[in-house]
């Protein structure tokens, strides 16, 4: 069985609106052929059906909740991406201390993906 793409690991679907905030260098080259009408914006200005941050803080986490609240339709995935413990980005956050915050704030976390060698994701879901 083929490996799946990073667009299907984060659920991207025909039409979606998608909200990519400090996403990497050439991550697009990562992400490959989306599915037909995805629209991506790389500011919050509107709901989106689907939200990739990537963090490498607390206070980027932080920054980022705060402001995706009102910018997520109520069935949006919301996937907060970290830098895994072996990559080289600086980093001082990993998936303990965001379920830990964001399951005191709001959320759930319900899945974890590998997004690369650099990075994994958690999807998040507001409760």
């Amino acid at each position: 069985m083929p490996e799946k793409s990073v667009t299907q690991k984060l659920l991207f679907k025909e039409t979606y609106t998608v909200l990519l905030l400090n996403e990497p260098e050439n991550y697009r080259k990562t992400l490959g052929a989306l599915p037909a009408k995805v629209t991506i914006l790389t500011e919050a200005n509107g709901l989106v059906d689907l939200a990739q941050v990537f963090i490498t803080s607390k206070k980027e986490m932080e920054a980022a909740l705060k402001k995706l609240r009102t910018s997520l339709k109520p069935s949006a995935l919301l996937w907060l991406t970290y830098p895994k413990g072996t990559s080289k980005v600086k980093a001082d956050i990993n998936r303990d201390i965001i379920r830990e915050y964001v399951e005191a704030n709001g959320f759930k976390t319900v899945a974890l993906i590998s997004v690369e060698d650099t990075w994994s994701a958690l999807r998040l879901k507001m409760v």
